[in-house]
């Protein structure tokens, strides 16, 4: 029997909420069929599966916003859930640090009841036992306050508010002026400075910067209470769960570790089930072939009717749905463009007479994969619309080079697609005509498999269009695209296969996007707006990341000093010491690895060199040339000198580098 919060029952220990045999379904879908769950008070869950599988339902379910069509919630008496949706985010304050700060609605109402007794207390008709009275509740008061420590508000709104990009002057904007992403961070914002024990969370980085990302994975990371988050970014996922929970058909499989583990953990269950379903499906040939063959014979009934029955009782193993995975698309071939795609000179715009980015200067070259990053507000799409011909700067220029066929995406462009056609016509208006074969792979890619691609576009969700008009896009033939936020309506699956295809793409690619394990080893440098100018960072995504997280890392530390947190400086002081050495650890290894690659291309190239010279040596015409046969001895001596040092150097490196891996 499960104890609804009984003190000192043994079963809540360490749980928050149970669900017993929990089912619920709206019309004829099932979200969840028979489910038994517990989440523990210091549970880091994410919570997966395909889109429309019902897992923002789940966490209403869990809030008790909705209640189940069978079975139990039990909650804890002290549990205390914190929950942000996706949208639909309900203001009781005007100003952005008045809503934030409401988290804090136990302080705020003591200093109004401080308030309004300091005010009687002025009024000189108030005298005697009365006025002692107010004395002794205005003490009391203050003393509350000095226990809760009510100067934290200020400090800890402004640092959340910062954490989540907001600058010191828009503290006091009007919280309708500000965009429904904002608007997002503004509820996240006070959710965090609510300090529930129990965090739900549903897919709070769609509308965050990297900036904010790294900021909130720290903040994260410093949460005392549990975690549960529904999230599509496998990397945030990644970095702050150690259980998945993924919902299927109905189902929850659990799975300890976080996202990664998951894939792999998956693969093996997978593979387990295929070998069971192998197994028997040569079991059930054996039997029916055993029926088929003694059925006729009257010594042999009983038998017959016994594998008869077992074979009807038998609960039938399936093959696992991995279709999803399985597919895998290049993009139409396009003639080459030249070694200059794109020229920037001198770019520099305005909204309203405010400056958004000054002379901007950056450049493309054919084959070149770039990501352009930077804080929400900075100006990364009005570049991009700039880039591709769809607003004019205020001044400066834009050059594409010579045979450059570019096409542009952005979630605007849902709107432009054709709602008089179903979701398949609009694929097939654009698809050439060798892609019509795989435009129903292409599309269960992009999350429309079965009778969904014979959906009228004019009833697709705003999430759906954005998805099919980037189907659409990745079938013309380009040789530079223009990606503003690809990933934001797509699964992990889906993004795995647009990276795959990215990955082959033969031509160039800019990209805005704020999802670190997409553009990780799909970039090689980095292109950072900020402070209305543009910071170029060579390198892969990681790198740009560690060079991130470091500053952030020394950020926290400095705040962390100045507000008395938690945390030691020295503590932090350490982790950064240990960040740069694991850094400088990589470095190595990265720089050691090139080394033996290095090395070992000029081995094969010498190789090869000594090779064709013991060709010519074999040759009985070399010796009746005797100059040519002294230069051709000279030549292999320093070749086969090159090799002996060569061998040498490779075996020094190659031992540094095994020390470096153990």
């Amino acid at each position: 029997m499960f104890l609804e919060g009984i003190p000192g029952s043994g079963i809540w220990r360490n749980k928050m909420i149970r669900l017993n045999d929990v089912s619920l379904t709206f019309g004829s879908k099932t979200i969840v069929d028979n489910v038994s769950l517990h989440i523990r008070r210091n549970d880091r869950i994410g919570l997966i599966g395909p889109n429309g599988a019902g897992k923002s339902t789940l966490f209403r379910l869990i809030c008790k916003l909705i209640e189940p069509g069978g079975g139990s919630l039990v909650c804890a008496k002290d549990a205390n859930t914190g929950y942000l949706p996706q949208e639909g985010f309900a203001f009781r304050k005007k100003t952005v640090f008045e809503e934030a700060s409401s988290a804090f609605e136990d302080i705020l109402h003591l200093k109004h009841q401080m308030e309004t007794i300091h005010t009687r207390l002025e009024d000189p008709s108030i005298q005697g036992e009365d006025h002692e009275v107010l004395l002794d509740n205005y003490a009391h008061l203050q003393h509350q306050l000095e226990v809760v420590n009510s100067a934290k508000i200020e400090a800890e709104t402004g640092k959340v508010l910062k954490g989540m990009g907001f600058k010191e002057s828009e503290f006091t904007r009007d919280i309708g002026t500000f965009s429904g992403g904002w608007q997002m961070r503004i509820a996240l914002s006070r959710l965090l400075l609510q300090e529930p024990n129990l965090l739900l969370l549903d897919e709070p980085t769609n509308h965050l910067d990297i900036d904010s990302i790294l900021w909130l994975e720290e903040y994260l990371r410093g949460f005392k209470g549990g975690l549960i988050l529904i999230s599509h970014d496998r990397a945030f996922l990644d970095r702050n769960v150690t259980r998945i929970w993924e919902l299927e058909k109905g189902k929850i499989h659990e799975y300890g570790g976080n996202y990664s583990f998951y894939e792999m953990e998956k693969e093996k269950r997978m593979e387990l089930q295929r070998a069971r379903y192998v197994n028997q499906q040569k079991k059930i040939k054996e039997v029916e072939r055993f029926i088929e063959r003694f059925r006729a014979k009257n010594t042999k009934a009983s038998q017959v009717q016994s594998r008869i029955l077992m074979l009807e009782k038998m609960e039938k193993e399936t093959l696992p749905d991995n279709a999803t995975e399985q597919v895998r698309f290049r993009f139409p071939p396009s003639k080459q463009s030249g070694v200059s795609v794109l020229e920037v000179n001198d770019v520099s715009h305005k909204y309203d007479g405010r400056p958004i980015f000054q002379d901007i200067c950056l450049s493309l070259e054919r084959g070149e994969k770039v990501a352009l990053v930077g804080q929400n507000g900075s100006g990364k799409s009005t570049l991009l619309r700039i880039i591709a011909g769809i607003e004019q700067p205020h001044t400066g220029t834009i050059r594409m080079g010579h045979n450059v066929l570019f096409d542009y995406f952005a979630q605007e462009h849902a709107e432009k697609l054709n709602t008089r056609n179903t979701v398949l016509q609009e694929i097939e208006s654009v698809a050439p005509l060798s892609m019509i074969p795989h435009t129903r792979h292409i599309l269960g890619a992009f999350l429309f498999s079965g009778d969904d691609v014979f959906k009228g576009v004019h009833v697709l969700s705003g999430g759906e269009k954005s998805r099919l008009s980037l189907a659409k896009m990745l079938l013309k033939p380009t040789n530079f695209l223009i990606l503003d936020e690809p990933t934001n309506h797509i699964d992990i699956t889906t993004k795995k296969i647009l990276k795959d295809a990215l990955l082959d793409y033969a031509g160039s690619l800019l990209i805005v996007s704020h999802d670190r394990d997409f553009l990780d080893g799909l970039v090689s440098k980095v292109y950072e707006l900020k402070n209305q100018n543009i910071i170029t960072h060579l390198g892969s995504m990681r790198d740009f990341l560690e060079k991130k997280t470091l500053d952030l890392l020394g950020e926290t530390a400095e705040g962390r000093a100045t507000e008395g947190s938690y945390r030691k400086p020295e503590e932090t002081n350490s982790q950064k010491q240990q960040y740069l050495l694991k850094k400088e650890h990589h470095a190595r290894k990265r720089k050691l690895t090139k080394e033996v690659q290095n090395i070992e291309e000029k081995i094969a190239s010498r190789e090869a060199q000594k090779k064709e010279l013991d060709h010519i040596f074999s040759d009985p015409a070399l010796y009746n040339d005797k100059e040519k046969s002294v230069e051709i001895n000279k030549q292999y001596k320093a070749i086969t000198q090159e090799l002996s040092a060569l061998y040498t150097r490779w075996e020094e490196v190659h031992a540094e580098l095994e020390s470096v891996l153990e």
